[in-house]
């Protein structure tokens, strides 16, 4: 059983479970580290897109001494002194030890100028979207649905839209075959000698990935970037080190880190694939050759029936929830996400969430999504993960009138609990609670949607990979042979 584990890849429930253990821990690290400090208990789920600003930052501090091209503040500087993360490093190695453990990093996986120039952008675009709506998919879908933000909600209306969007335009650029949860060799190599060409594409037997030249500017950049990371995780020059946070709290941040990544990666698990499904299902079901015609794979057109992306999602909503929830009506430990102007709505969030959602299908993963397979070895997100750095400059070089714009603030309140009843926290305490047996409701209902828009059994949807279920369950296939796409040797 442990063998299997380790060797095989997962369902999307199991990684949905996985990560809402790795907010757990991280949740209990921010106690930890709160009384510690004197401080009251906050339930924070994981937060990094502005520990990543800290991290760019410390790029340039570490190797250019903080200048970059004779700017006084660099790059970053205005909106972000050197810092690390123990989540974005833990995310990193977890996707690295899911390598080691199956023997198979995703080296082999190789992508056209098109698909890797789209990822470029796709990274930008998103990096960007971060600065705009106060947060990646992370904090909005897998943080701030559990704790009821109204910020959220509305950010993520606006991600479904950007997200959706950009599905559609890369199907019409000829990169649709590329959208797909994870590459395993053995699927892909079968799907291409069984002449599923979209299911097949990024498997080329003569792809040597250390003669490729985007893959080295690529490996380039992780290392200007993981090398100072690695140093300031010990240096007191950083704010979250091991000199000014502790060693319990730095190990735990790292901990979850590696437990969400190691998920992850064990599933191809993100937030971007919850979103299209959640709309493309019905789509599926009225016309599948439709998509199959776009140049969809099997296996995606496979998951986004089965609403296997959603059920990960809401699996890890779920058990935040009940955590955070259940510590504020249990135990008085207020709930986190309630910080002046960076959680209240603004219209900042909304362009923020369009972009969100457009970037993250461009990346073929959200940002977390983004950091395991950075782990597990994707040529695509090493080239996405430039765009990030790249997408922070408009919002840093900026940063006066970025920050004016944010602080047009159309809702005061955090949640939902307190917009319907202010002043009254019993009530808020009774809302939260009904919010999260809804939640827990919305995944029931996914995970039996998901089964007979399958026509297999719940306990296959629960436990067994989507390869596995794209194989077929008790020798029956479940989705039609795609058309056949551009392959490497054509002109595209």
């Amino acid at each position: 059983m442990l063998k299997r584990i380790l060797t095989r890849q997962w369902s999307f429930f199991w990684a949905g479970v996985g990560f809402g253990v790795a907010q757990i821990i991280y949740m209990i690290a921010g106690y930890i580290k709160a009384a510690a400090d004197g401080k009251p208990l906050v339930s924070n789920p994981i937060t990094v897109t502005t520990n990543l600003g800290g991290m760019f930052r410390g790029i340039e501090v570490f190797w250019w001494g903080g200048k970059t091209f004779g700017l006084e503040k660099g790059l970053y500087g205005s909106a972000f002194s050197v810092d690390t993360w123990g989540p974005i490093l833990g995310m990193i190695l977890g996707g690295l030890l899911v390598a080691l453990a199956e023997r198979e990093s995703r080296a082999w996986a190789r992508y056209s100028p098109k698909m890797l120039l789209t990822s470029l952008v796709g990274g930008f675009i998103f990096s960007y979207g971060t600065r705009l709506a106060g947060g990646c998919t992370l904090n909005h879908l897998l943080g701030g649905i559990p704790l009821m933000s109204i910020k959220s909600t509305v950010v993520i209306l606006f991600m479904t839209i950007g997200g959706l969007s950009m599905f559609f335009l890369m199907a019409k650029m000829g990169v649709g075959s590329y959208f797909k949860h994870q590459e395993t060799l053995s699927y892909v190599k079968s799907a291409r000698e069984k002449n599923l060409l979209a299911d097949g594409v990024t498997y080329d037997p003569n792809y040597n990935p250390w003669r490729d030249p985007w893959r080295w500017a690529g490996m380039a950049f992780l290392v200007l970037f993981l090398v100072p990371a690695i140093y300031y995780f010990f240096s007191p020059e950083s704010k979250h080190s091991v000199p000014n946070s502790g060693w319990l709290f730095m190990g735990l941040t790292l901990l979850a880190g590696v437990v969400g990544g190691f998920a992850m990666a064990k599933s191809g698990f993100g937030t971007e694939c919850a979103l299209v499904s959640a709309e493309a299902s019905a789509m599926l079901k009225k016309d599948e050759e439709r998509f199959a015609r776009m140049g969809i794979p099997a296996i995606t057109r496979t998951l986004f029936k089965g609403l296997l992306p959603l059920q990960g999602l809401l699996a890890s909503i779920v058990i935040t929830g009940v955590f955070a929830v259940g510590a504020w009506v249990l135990f008085g430990v207020n709930l986190g996400f309630q910080s002046p102007v960076k959680n209240q709505l603004n219209w900042a969030a909304m362009l923020g969430g369009l972009l969100l959602g457009a970037g993250a299908v461009a990346l073929i993963g959200c940002e977390i999504r983004s950091y395991m397979r950075l782990g597990l070895g994707y040529t695509n997100t090493l080239i996405g993960f430039i765009g990030f750095a790249l997408g922070y400059l408009p919002y840093t070089l900026f940063y006066e009138q970025h920050k004016a714009f944010e602080e047009i603030i159309l809702v005061q309140e955090y949640t939902w609990g307190q917009l319907l009843f202010p002043n009254n926290i019993a009530a808020q305490q009774i809302f939260a609670v009904i919010w999260t047996l809804a939640l827990f409701g919305a995944l029931i209902w996914a995970i039996r949607a998901g089964a007979r828009n399958l026509k297999v059994q719940t306990v296959h949807v629960l436990n067994r990979s989507t390869e596995d279920l794209q194989l077929g369950v008790e020798g029956a296939p479940v989705v039609t042979q795609p058309q056949p796409v551009p392959t490497f040797g054509s002109a595209d």
